[in-house]
């Protein structure tokens, strides 16, 4: 059991390596996908200029030069515009499912906690990032969840249906035992 407990830490920290494919998937009305940044980008600052592909590049470039309406519009909303600020609470997520694993090894409850504050936090920061892009204007442009966003989720229910059957196996066996106890006497 004592074996088990620490395996159960594997799919904690593979949510680590998870958030290194693309949380979200921004694309265009004509359903092409413009930018795939992972929660590492987000969190380090993402420069649209490198992370925007084509046709998406092109324009950007055109509103740039023209100065137009939606370039004062990003200007509000990001003054450092084509670069987006750092947000570095996303490394909370990191820590979170660190924090998770490292609890799996010595408290399943604690690691279940853990585990499902970090999923919750995952998909309230991609809601958030879908609501600032309807905040600037632009409905052409759709914010959807990624492959990163959707293995690491599958990697926290993993991993807390591990630490349930941590939780559950003593009690099983426990009741076993009495049983074959009642039957005995």
């Amino acid at each position: 059991m004592r074996l088990f407990k620490r395996l159960t830490a594997i799919p904690y920290l593979l949510v680590v390596l998870a958030l290194l494919m693309p949380v979200a998937n921004v694309s265009c009305s004509d359903e092409s996908v413009i930018a795939e940044p992972s929660l590492y980008d987000f969190a380090m600052g993402l420069d649209l200029e490198q992370e925007l592909k084509e046709p998406a590049l092109g324009t950007l470039h055109k509103m740039q030069e023209g100065n137009s309406f939606a370039m004062k519009k990003f200007k509000q909303s990001m003054p450092n515009f084509p670069k987006m600020e750092p947000v570095p609470f996303l490394f909370a997520i990191v820590a979170g499912a660190v924090l998770a694993g490292l609890f799996a090894c010595f408290t399943p409850l604690g690691s279940i906690a853990m585990g499902m504050l970090t999923m919750v936090s995952m998909w309230f920061f991609l809601s958030k990032l879908g609501q600032l892009n309807a905040a600037m204007g632009l409905p052409l442009l759709k914010v959807e969840p990624g492959v990163g966003i959707h293995a690491a989720t599958f990697m926290i229910l993993i991993g807390t249906a591990m630490n349930l059957a941590s939780i559950i196996r003593p009690i099983v066996d426990e009741i076993k035992a009495k049983r074959a106890a009642k039957k005995k006497s």
